[in-house]
């Protein structure tokens, strides 16, 4: 047997499952139906109520209508549910049956009083099976021949009553109902198509996720619900495609979320402050507002144990939050194991209410491999009497918490004068890059990016470095940050795709230059004109570039975002995501972002035990499932490299392929 070929008994249930599929589309119309076809039989025994004659056909009419009523009730109540194969087929024609009758009567209507009418009534009557005979074409959509049988029964008496009148009036609205009849054909034959397309793409979409389910049966277990979710929009978006405002609003308010715990993600957290930011001369100093940054400490040690134990540890911290902080505080998850806090409040011990958190957050956490017991940096930044600075506030929270994760212990840190220094230096580092971006204290070295298959073009990536006269050799962990506080980072970028894209033109092999850029350049509006630029100005074709970005851009305006990286893909430019799974992650934003690569951050190889090597397998398995190139960074030993290759990685990067080397010596490394 073939590969992908079926067994009889796989046909024979897909079968059973598609007429049901169709019997269920059918019915799930009736309701409407019925209401419309009453409506119009007693308007047409109004207008025709001197008629006595009418009053069989109308009573005929409604008996019909009722015996389609039980059959929605027998299909909802029993068959809708049932196994047995013969009960969709017996509903199918049922339906069907009950539709000719219904068609035949119509016709009845037409023959007996076309005679008996006046001209405005004859319109009336060519007006109500024109309406009747249009609505069926998506009614009947799923059997185009009942469809086109219907609509004779209904157009064609009419064609020929009007035909035979011999009146010129009458014999236009014939050809009119000839046209009529052949459009109305045509449209079924194409609602057949589209609606036969959709249930095929159906039954398509549930077998690849129930191939996807057999492969990855214990990840799918942790994400039952998630699945379940994305499958009911998924079919809400192929089977009620008129619910896309209502669905694009959902997505927008999602947005302003993080989707495994549900608080405010960092914007939205942001953008709530500055709404309700007090000015100055109010309440403000009476009630203080104070900020609170809390961290996990060392949550990359609980990660490793698994997706669903991060996963449980994350969403028991946002549930005691709210529990405890209640609706007089705004929480936010700013991404990893980081959250924020903002409050209001007089006569508040604020050290000391940040202990109480922090001994919240430390009790027993019940997960999937037993309790766990966490330790939490807190950090506290309040508003002064001179301060109103909100970004300084969140700032100084933010440097209170990260001395104690330089200390790497936990506890509770109010910002005080002492922190003020780190302020200092990183005033001293913004002035001093901004002159170094007028002197040659900046230069570029490249890092290779190896394929795993032969025939594939290398790539280097390129790593800014900076050493200044004054302060030595800076890290790229320092001046970057600054770089991006102080909105050096867009003129900084530009350089720097200057520079790489002029370096590659001399590289041998159509070797691809990686850049990373900040979302500061792509919400400036100048990264396109920049990218242009830097082609223009080296020479270097398109699909010679690579563009990084950070996990940060799923926090910012997703939209704009998405637009830019559109348009550069479009030029040829391949895209790529940095350290994926560090941050800001979410399957409903990587599905919206046109990106061609995603690199798996060097944290996910450091320590390849049997949860990690699960843990990324599934990374990889999804990555390629949703069609990404991968990149492994951080390799440094032959036993990664094996490792990733028979995983299926595209290519690796870290110290084991090569160290970051000079732009004069790539070539001649290209060459070796």
């Amino acid at each position: 047997m073939a590969p992908h070929s079926l067994s009889p008994v796989s046909d024979l249930q897909g079968e059973v499952q598609l007429a049901r599929e169709k019997a269920q589309v059918m019915y799930r119309q009736l309701p409407n139906v019925l209401i419309f076809t009453f409506a119009a039989a007693a308007a047409l025994i109004l207008y025709y109520r001197e008629v006595q004659q009418l009053w069989v056909w109308w009573v005929v009419m409604q008996v019909i209508t009722l015996a389609r009523l039980a059959s929605l009730i027998v299909w909802r109540r029993y068959w809708s549910t049932s196994t047995a194969p013969a009960h969709a087929e017996q509903a199918i024609r049922l339906f069907i049956g009950f539709s000719l009758l219904t068609g035949a009567l119509w016709a009845v209507f037409s023959i007996t009083f076309f005679g008996i009418s006046n001209g405005s009534q004859r319109l009336v009557i060519a007006m109500v099976m024109a309406t009747v005979a249009a609505g069926s074409v998506n009614v009947l959509a799923l059997v185009p021949w009942a469809s086109r049988l219907f609509i004779a029964l209904l157009i064609v008496p009419l064609i020929v009553l009007f035909a035979t009148t011999g009146d010129m009036d009458d014999l236009v609205i014939a050809g009119l109902g000839l046209v009529l009849f052949m459009g109305l054909s045509g449209f079924a034959r194409v609602a057949n198509e589209s609606a036969a397309q959709l249930l095929v793409m159906a039954r398509q979409r549930e077998q690849r996720l129930a191939k996807a389910a057999s492969e990855c049966d214990a990840l799918m277990r942790d994400k039952t619900s998630l699945e379940s979710r994305l499958a009911e929009k998924i079919e809400t978006l192929e089977f009620e495609i008129a619910l896309r405002e209502r669905y694009a609003s959902e997505l927008s308010r999602i947005a302003a979320l993080d989707s495994m715990t549900g608080l405010l993600n960092r914007s939205a957290f942001e953008r709530e402050l500055r709404r309700q930011q007090l000015p100055v001369g109010t309440a403000l100093q009476q009630a203080p507002l104070v900020i609170f940054v809390l961290e996990v400490l060392r949550f990359d040690v609980w990660e490793l144990q698994g997706v669903s134990v991060s996963e449980q540890i994350l969403v028991a911290i946002a549930q005691r939050l709210r529990d405890h902080c209640g609706e007089q505080a705004l929480i936010a998850r700013w991404g990893g194991a980081e959250f924020a806090l903002a409050l209001r409040s007089d006569n508040r011990d604020w050290p000391q209410y940040g202990a109480t958190l922090r001994a919240l957050l430390q009790e027993s956490i019940e997960t999937d491999t037993g309790p766990l017991h966490l330790d939490v940096m807190v950090g506290v930044a309040q508003f002064n009497a001179e301060e109103r600075d909100l970004e300084a506030l969140i700032y100084r929270a933010s440097v209170a918490k990260h001395s104690l994760r330089q200390q790497e212990v936990g506890g509770v840190k109010v910002f005080d004068d002492a922190l003020d220094v780190v302020i200092r230096q990183r005033q001293t580092l913004r002035r001093a890059l901004h002159a170094s971006l007028e002197t040659d204290d900046l230069k570029l070295v490249f890092q290779p990016i190896e394929p795993c298959e032969a025939g594939v073009p290398r790539k280097m990536e390129a790593l800014l470095r900076w050493n200044e006269p004054e302060l030595g050799a800076v890290s790229p962990a320092l001046f970057i940050p600054v770089a991006e506080e102080s909105g050096l980072i867009v003129p900084l970028g530009r350089w720097v795709l200057r520079e790489a894209c002029r370096a590659a033109m001399s590289w041998p092999y159509g070797t691809v230059v990686s850049v990373n850029v900040s979302v500061q350049q792509i919400l400036s509006g100048d990264l396109l004109q920049d990218v242009q630029d830097a082609l223009a100005y080296s020479g270097l074709a398109a699909q010679r570039l690579e563009i990084e970005i950070t996990e940060s851009v799923f926090s910012r305006d997703l939209d704009l975002v998405c637009q830019v990286l559109a348009a550069l893909r479009a030029q040829g430019i391949s895209l790529a995501i940095d350290d994926f799974g560090t941050g800001y992650s979410s399957l409903a934003y990587l599905r919206q972002l046109p990106v061609d690569v995603i690199k798996i951050d060097r944290c996910f190889i450091t320590d390849l035990d049997q949860g990690a090597r699960k843990l990324l397998l599934a990374m990889v398995s999804m990555a390629r499932g949703l069609g990404f190139r991968i990149v492994v960074e951080g390799v440094e030993t032959a036993e990664q490299q094996n490792l990733l290759a028979a995983m299926g990685v595209d290519y690796l990067q870290g110290y084991f392929i090569a160290r970051p080397m000079a732009a004069s010596d790539v070539a001649a490394w290209l060459a070796r």
